[in-house]
């Protein structure tokens, strides 16, 4: 089985990943694996540089989370499924408003083309004649 490991330099939540250092080597499975949380034995003189690798045969790309010395030349590798970097062609694909979000001082960013003010006032409206059907929503958030 091919396992491709990396040095990931993003964030975890980052659509897109910024991989470097890429080693191609082959594995095996343990007996049982999970697909989602796999555990791989690779023989090799040192990994404890990578922190993520792809597994081809499972179309899944994977944040490592351990990796384990068996003996001399032999490392048992944790991962768990990177959702974001796995399915990042149908996540960019999708009809989005907001694709980003930053604080800014009393502003929150959202994408490039808007600004939105934070307010720490409350204002409560109501509708005597209830919501209109024409499509218009109401955007409600509570707590801190």
């Amino acid at each position: 089985m091919v396992i491709r490991l990396y040095k990931n330099n993003s964030e975890p939540n980052k659509v897109g990943k910024t991989l470097g250092s890429e080693l191609e080597i082959s594995g095996s499975l343990r007996e049982e694996t999970d697909i989602l949380q796999p555990e791989v034995l690779i023989e090799a003189e040192n990994l404890s540089q990578y922190n993520y690798m792809t597994i081809p045969q499972f179309h899944r790309k994977y944040f490592i989370d351990d990796i384990a010395v068996v003996r001399t030349g032999l490392w048992r590798i944790r991962g768990r499924v990177d959702v974001l970097d796995t399915y990042a062609t149908d996540i960019k694909k999708l009809h989005v408003i907001l694709s980003s979000s930053d604080s800014a001082g009393d502003y929150y960013v959202t994408g490039e083309q808007w600004k939105t003010k934070v307010k720490s006032l409350t204002d409560i409206l109501t509708f005597s004649n209830g919501l209109l059907n024409n499509g218009e929503y109401i955007l409600i958030t509570a707590g801190g």
